[in-house]
């Protein structure tokens, strides 16, 4: 492996001289043993600085958060090629991106990625974070195996964070065709229950007591509206504030309301086991219907907001920010949404996360998500191929326990939000985020030193203590702490002492008939389900939908699942 990469690094640059007009000139000749070792000790050393700098071409991806983020702070002035992470890896490793395409992480990054791939055109390196796209990637030849790079140079945080999901969960498999590995996989962080969100300032001033079940929930949201919790002595608030995709995409999908289907044991918009050992998909099985039941009756008294089906995302925060609204489902991370930012520094807003509603066990019923979030690829034929891995292993283990000077600003940067690492792969164990938060308020009751800490959990450590001072002394914290607090502290402790029942789906990923059929299939569900919420067709309508879903394809795909889950 380590003579093949200098050979691949030796071999590309005679090639590029020669095709500058060099002659015959040997670019190696001037190259002495010892650099020629270096260069060869660099590229097989997880953390190993290059002797010059090795410039990679990839696609960036930039948070939604939103570049003000940045304003007032000393990185208002910082791009994607030149910002705390990009400093941070030229320091460590000597690397250096240079942006083919940035976007926003979701469907602008994808519609790049995709563009790229049609023009046979991929940058070096490159994240991509549908299973398709990396499926399309290997089948058209574009994309190295990385099976010795990752044997050689994967450090161990990365090999043990993915052994963590067991053997049959590993998110390797995934990236394995033909026993190579074609890929790095980036690990599902942000994996946990949703809960219902509330304004406890509002609950307070009601009289309100936490609800659990879904009929105090539904007490919980009367009040809301009935009750003028905002004190300006109109009737002017809404229910439970409610995507107009109402489930699907869990728990990513902030403001649907998955956990009013599975409190009834329905599973929607994921292939469950029936019991019997075969795959059926959730969203046409006979518990959906006590489900839509509830949200039709809701619906109709005004507990879901009346124009749920016409409003968009930005509409639904406008609600909330704006203090019309106070609940909503959503995850743990949930204070990172600008509704919730705002009303706590405008209106003194206190939003807690609480978990309802619960099942007949007295416990929230959550979906577990993959064990991967995406995937790092390598064009082949790029020299280096080992920069991707080491990039990862810098982002998931280097960085975290290093307290140079060298890593301060990446320090800092994990409260603004930003910019993202390069890459856009970290990989952590998958219950990291209960880690963290466990490790953090250890320190914080004084039963383990600060020392104990990572780099990035020192980070949430910091804004733990400034957001406790602030409000200590009677002001607002900055924005940023208290997002971090909120999250990391708050909800977390609630998700690690109320645990879900998780159900495992049976299958993830996509059949051939589903890149013809599925887009339909989607829509004919959808509008079944909102005209069952609204009230324009009657409960009975279910059934027809389910047979108009069989016939229109899904019997088909159901085949095609369980047949590829036999492989």
């Amino acid at each position: 492996m380590k003579k093949r990469t200098l050979g691949l690094m030796l071999t590309a640059a005679l090639a590029a001289a020669m095709l500058a007009g060099c002659g015959s000139s040997d670019p190696t000749a001037n190259m002495s043993e010892e650099e020629k070792a270096a260069w060869e000790a660099a590229a097989n050393d997880p953390y190993g600085k290059y002797p010059e700098t090795v410039v990679y071409t990839t696609g960036y991806n930039l948070t939604n958060q939103g570049a003000d983020t940045l304003s007032g702070t000393p990185y208002e002035n910082d791009t994607p090629s030149d910002n705390a992470y990009t400093r941070y890896l030229k320091e460590v490793l000597n690397v250096q991106n240079e942006n083919e395409f940035e976007a926003i992480t979701g469907a602008d990054y994808d519609q790049k990625v995709s563009l790229a791939i049609a023009s046979q055109d991929i940058p070096d390196i490159m994240y991509v974070s549908e299973y398709s796209t990396l499926v399309e990637l290997v089948e058209n030849d574009l994309v190295a195996d990385l099976t010795d790079v990752y044997n050689n140079i994967a450090c161990d945080t990365v090999k043990e964070a993915y052994a963590s999901y067991g053997e049959d969960n590993n998110p390797l498999n995934t990236v394995t065709f033909d026993g190579k590995i074609m890929a790095i996989p980036k690990t599902q962080l942000s994996d946990g229950q949703d809960f219902l969100w509330v304004r406890k300032d509002w609950m307070d001033k009601l009289g309100l007591d936490e609800p659990s079940t879904i009929d105090e929930m539904a007490d919980l949201l009367r009040a809301f509206i009935s009750g003028d919790p905002d004190g300006n002595g109109q009737d002017d608030t809404v229910g439970l504030v409610v995507h107009n995709e109402v489930y699907g995409g869990y728990p990513n999908n902030t403001f649907a309301v998955d956990n009013l289907f599975t409190a009834f044991d329905a599973y929607p918009a994921v292939w469950i086991d029936d019991g019997s050992g075969n795959a059926v998909y959730g969203s046409v099985q006979p518990e959906m219907k006590d489900a839509l039941q509830l949200m039709r009756d809701w619906y109709s008294e005004g507990l879901i907001d009346k124009e749920f089906t016409t409003r968009t995302y930005d509409d639904i925060v406008a609600l909330l920010s704006s203090g019309q609204c106070g609940a909503y489902i959503g995850p743990w991370w949930s204070p990172f949404n600008p509704a919730q930012t705002s009303t706590y520094g405008t209106q003194d807003a206190e939003w807690i996360n609480i978990s309802a509603p619960v099942g007949s066990d007295g416990k929230i019923n959550a979906i577990n998500t993959k064990s991967y979030g995406g995937f790092v690829v390598v064009r082949k034929g790029y020299e280096h191929p080992e920069v991707a891995m080491k990039i990862v292993n810098v982002n998931s283990e280097y960085s975290k326990q290093d307290f140079s000077d060298a890593s301060k600003e990446i320090r800092e940067n994990q409260t603004i939000a930003y910019f993202n690492w390069p890459l856009y792969c970290e990989v952590q164990p998958g219950n990291n985020a209960e880690l963290m938060t466990q490790h953090v308020e250890a320190v914080m009751d004084g039963s383990a030193d600060v020392s104990t800490l990572t780099t990035e959990e020192q980070g949430y450590y910091d804004a733990a203590q400034r957001y406790l001072e602030a409000e200590a002394a009677g002001q607002k914290a900055d924005s940023a702490d208290y997002s971090q607090y909120v999250s990391r502290i708050v909800a977390m402790d609630r998700m690690i002492e109320e645990p879900a029942n998780f159900l495992t789906p049976s299958f993830f990923e996509t059949t051939d008939s589903m890149s013809t059929r599925w887009a339909s299939l989607e829509k004919l569900e959808m509008q079944a389900i909102l005209k069952i919420i609204v009230g324009e067709e009657d409960l009975d309508y279910f059934d027809q939908f389910v047979s108009e879903w069989t016939s229109a394809g899904g019997d088909t795909i159901t085949e095609e699942v369980n047949a590829a889950i036999q492989k």
